[in-house]
C-alpha cells in the first residue's frame, strides 16, 4: 500500500496533477506511480465524480436542471459515485468484494464531486505543495 510507507526522504521536487474519472486498471498504474514516487515526484489524481449517471436523453433532466444547464445530459437518479464502486477479486477459489478506493494506487487524491469547486480544490492542492516544498 502506497500509503502505509514511511514518506520520501526528501521532498517532492515535482508535483503532477492527473484529472481522470478515477476508474483505471490499478494493477497497471502501480508500478508507475512508485517510480514517480522514488523519482520524488508527487503524482495527484483528481478524480471528477459524478453521482449520477448520464441517461441517453430519455430521462428526466428536471430533478438536476434542464438538459441545457447540464452540459445537454439528461441524467437518470442511479448513483455512479467511484465511492459506491466495487472491485471483485478471486483468491483462493472463493469471490472477495471491496470497496474500489481500498487499495488505490495513488496515496494523494482528491475527490471532486461538484466542478463549481475544481478551482479551489486546485488552489488548495498547490498552495499545500508549495507549503510542504517550502518546509523542507
Amino acid at each position: 500500500d502506497e500509503r502505509g510507507g514511511s514518506g520520501p526522504t526528501r521532498p517532492f521536487c515535482q508535483v503532477m496533477l492527473i484529472i481522470s474519472d478515477g476508474r483505471f486498471n490499478k494493477s497497471k498504474v502501480r508500478p508507475w506511480v512508485h517510480t514517480a514516487l522514488a523519482r520524488q515526484q508527487l503524482p495527484l489524481l483528481v478524480i471528477v465524480d459524478s453521482t449520477l449517471e448520464a441517461g441517453s436523453g430519455g430521462g428526466d433532466a428536471a430533478s438536476s436542471g434542464d438538459a441545457a444547464s447540464s452540459g445537454g445530459v439528461a441524467w437518470k437518479g442511479k448513483s455512479r459515485s467511484v465511492f459506491d464502486v466495487k472491485q471483485v477479486s478471486y483468491e483462493g477459489g472463493r469471490c472477495n468484494v471491496v470497496p474500489y478506493l481500498q487499495d488505490f494506487p495513488f496515496p494523494y487524491y482528491v475527490v471532486v464531486q461538484d466542478l463549481q469547486t475544481l478551482p479551489s480544490i486546485l488552489s488548495d492542492v498547490l498552495k499545500q505543495w508549495f507549503e510542504l516544498v517550502a518546509a523542507a
